[in-house]
């Protein structure tokens, strides 16, 4: 007797996808995931190391990566080639924002706690960002009661008779 296995649509169309994926993956020769899009490519000279070194601060590079200062100068003068995942740190503590970010984000950055929006003075903190759920709220119920208020004003303008006592008569 044979186990008829049941299958859901979305395991069904995630076998489909991922399929899909590991055929043009394989077509084009790729490892698994090595397709980063948007990643930079590692240093292929030690001046594009001491150039992103410099941007950061070399105290503030060593503390990040948490290596010997003998190690960063091998690296910067070539004697040894530096770790992909230490080259990727730096690039991101350098230009302050994750690779792959869709270009909405290409203006920001974070510095220290803060993201800043460039060319601006605008910055926010992660409180104030975890906040703007209850701004939105209270502009939405600010913008019904305004839409309310437009609505009574028109009803009151359409029966209301404005003719006092002392207006002069029309003739």
């Amino acid at each position: 007797m044979s186990k008829k296995i049941v299958t859901s649509a979305y395991s069904e169309a995630y076998r489909v996808w991922f399929s899909d994926y590991e055929r043009e993956r394989r077509r084009q020769k790729k490892r698994k995931g090595s397709s980063l899009v948007d990643w930079p490519a590692p240093p292929t000279h030690p001046e594009d190391i001491a150039r992103v070194v410099d941007q950061i601060g070399t105290r503030d590079a060593l503390s990040a990566l948490g290596v010997h200062r003998s190690t960063l100068a091998r690296w910067l003068a070539g004697r040894s080639v530096i770790p992909r995942p230490a080259w990727l740190l730096l690039v991101l503590l350098a230009d302050g924002r994750l690779p792959g970010m869709s270009e909405d984000w290409r203006d920001f950055r974070f510095v220290g706690d803060r993201l800043h929006q460039i060319g601006t003075r605008t910055s926010y903190t992660a409180r104030e960002i975890a906040g703007w759920h209850y701004q939105v709220a209270h502009a939405q119920a600010l913008a019904r009661r305004i839409a309310e208020l437009e609505k009574q004003n028109a009803q009151l303008l359409r029966i209301g008779d404005f003719q006092a006592a002392n207006d002069a008569i029309a003739v």
